[in-house]
């Protein structure tokens, strides 16, 4: 059974789809439909440049795409032109893993408050996602407070204290290198709602921290003796035993020009500064009458989490998760990965999506004929719509390898028009 099968999105849920509907049956037809110019999602544009061999996955989706029965179609964006009606018309099972992509507000009046940025933005930025290139965070500042206690808290801070030269082996864009070279911050606080042992911080990224060639990381004073130990699992020790390892104070004889400290038990209140940040007010949680708590600060981070993009003719929550029923959305038309289950999880979590969405569409769906991938292209050439196919791609893929410094894995593209003009200047792959 030649099934044509769609999946929306590129991240690590659409390619263990890909992946395990393959191993199911090796003549499926699957096309990935991808927004962006590249494919990988998370991989690309959320991991941290600084953990490239979080990233080596992406060795295992290259496998993927380089079967010959996958085709990629980049720079195609499935909301209104084409709808998701459009391309279930043409396709026997229509696969949604778009993940989730926007940042959860902070609910105190940050918008237009220059200084501030979601975690999401602050990561794509410095990631080269296209669509965040504008950005232009200004370092000009000796503080920055980071509002999370996630992993992604860590990578935003990371990155702000590492310097140059620990920079230099990874992908980061020359426009974030070159931003973080005149960088003047000195202190980065972590800020955390709830207690240390509620943070979710894994224990690498945590010890990681306490490794950094010139920063200290240290806790606020009075974090240990908040902690009630009574309360403690066996994951929550690992993570207490490397938290107070930290000094409740940066050594005397520290010669590190940079701290990072975590403060727990804070709930931001009230920004200060009418359009320009300098500072945020905090409520003590475990003691809310008191005088609200000042960090003053030319940069917010807030990294309380993710919403996705609602899809039209597609219901959704209010946090953007598709609504569905074990990752049905409805005959012929699943879900997988942050879409289905919000922003939880490893990368390696999405096997499981991937491999019970496969079954589904094995168990469910029949061949109606559907033209599939020649109908998408006809579709496209209708709607005037340029794509990148899976030879351009590659093509971009081995440009960006060949042309980065020695010692970095690639220089990425960050812009679509960039792409565009690369491929105008080269040899046309696309029959």
């Amino acid at each position: 059974m030649n099934l044509k099968i769609a999946i929306i999105g590129s991240g690590p849920s659409a390619f263990y789809t890909a992946q395990s509907l393959l191993k199911i049956n090796a003549d499926y037809e699957i096309d990935i439909i991808e927004k962006l110019f590249s494919p990988y999602g998370l991989i690309r544009y959320g991991v941290a440049p600084d953990h490239q061999s979080t990233k080596n996955v992406s060795r295992v989706f290259e496998r993927v795409l380089n079967n010959t029965n996958v085709e990629f179609f980049g720079g195609v964006e499935i909301n209104e032109s084409p709808t998701i009606d459009e391309v279930m018309e043409i396709y026997d099972a229509v696969v949604i893993a778009s993940g989730m992509a926007k940042d959860k507000k902070l609910n105190i009046s940050e918008e237009n408050k220059t200084g501030y940025f979601g975690a999401t933005q602050f990561v794509n930025w410095y990631n080269g996602h296209p669509e965040y290139q504008n950005l232009k965070p200004n370092f000009n500042t000796d503080s920055a407070i980071i509002i999370g206690n996630g992993n992604v808290a860590i990578d935003c801070a990371r990155i702000l204290v590492r310097t140059i030269n620990e920079l230099e082996d990874t992908d980061i864009t020359k426009t974030a290198m070159n931003s973080l070279k005149k960088s003047s911050i000195k202190n980065v606080y972590i800020i955390g709602r709830r207690g240390p042992l509620d943070a979710k911080f894994t224990t690498v990224e945590i010890r990681e921290m306490g490794e950094l060639s010139d920063c200290d990381s240290i806790l606020s004073k009075g974090t240990i003796d908040n902690i009630d130990k009574k309360l403690m699992n066996d994951d929550m020790e690992k993570q207490y035993r490397i938290l107070t390892s930290f000094n409740e104070e940066k050594p005397i004889n520290s010669k590190k020009s940079k701290t990072v400290e975590f403060k727990f038990h804070l709930s931001p209140k009230e920004f200060i500064g009418a359009e320009k940040i300098s500072g945020l007010k905090f409520i003590n949680n475990l003691n809310p009458d008191e005088e609200l708590e000042v960090i003053d600060a030319g940069i917010v981070i807030s990294a309380i989490g993710y919403q996705g993009d609602k899809l039209v003719g597609v219901k959704s929550d209010e946090s953007g998760k598709i609504i569905h029923k074990d990752n049905i959305i409805k005959d012929r038309l699943y879900t997988a990965g942050w879409a289905a289950r919000g922003p939880s999880g490893v990368i390696g979590t999405n096997k499981h999506d991937g491999s019970k969405v496969a079954k589904h569409i094995e168990n469910n769906v029949n061949s109606k004929n559907s033209p599939g991938r020649i109908a998408l292209k006809s579709l496209l050439e209708l709607k005037n719509k340029r794509y990148i196919s899976k030879e351009e791609w590659l093509k971009i893929d081995q440009a960006e390898v060949k042309r980065a410094s020695k010692g970095s894995p690639r220089l990425k593209f960050t812009s679509h028009s960039e792409v565009f003009n690369f491929l105008d200047n080269i040899k046309p792959v696309r029959k």
